[in-house]
């Protein structure tokens, strides 16, 4: 019987103010989230010259990764059954991609270091997890 509900529930339309308020939760809670890691590794003294380990460039890509995470989310509840798994899978992907980066360009950056494209590859994962996890809770739906 919960498994018609949860079906039920996963099928009924996404309204525009429910993706919103997801996407706001989600950022709201990334940025925070990534915020913590950027004054621990500040203050750990891990690539204190590498810029993009500073609250403006993770402010603003954070920003970014969750209203893009947020729109796709959106065209998947419009276009697909199963949006939940579908996003998931979207989500892991960008996420494996978007840690190449960290590992690879970041070490060779002024300051950089593997450590460094580490931390940042936390504040991805960080934020994949979040962006799952708020934008997937049907708690968020009226």
């Amino acid at each position: 019987m919960d498994s018609e509900a949860e079906v039920s529930e996963s099928a009924r339309p996404l309204t525009r103010s429910d993706l919103v308020r997801s996407g706001v939760i989600a950022l709201v809670v990334s940025l925070v989230i990534n915020w913590l890691i950027v004054f621990v590794a500040n203050a750990g003294g891990i690539a204190p010259e590498l810029a993009a380990l500073n609250y403006e460039p993770v402010s603003f890509f954070t920003t970014i990764g969750v209203v893009g995470a947020t729109v796709t989310y959106g065209v998947l509840a419009r276009t697909v059954a199963d949006r939940d798994r579908a996003f998931t899978i979207v989500a892991a992907i960008v996420l494996l991609l978007s840690l190449l980066p960290d590992f690879v360009v970041i070490p060779d950056q002024p300051g950089g270091s593997l450590v460094a494209g580490a931390v940042l590859g936390l504040m991805h994962v960080a934020t994949a997890v979040v962006c799952v996890g708020v934008l997937t809770d049907r708690r968020n739906r009226r």
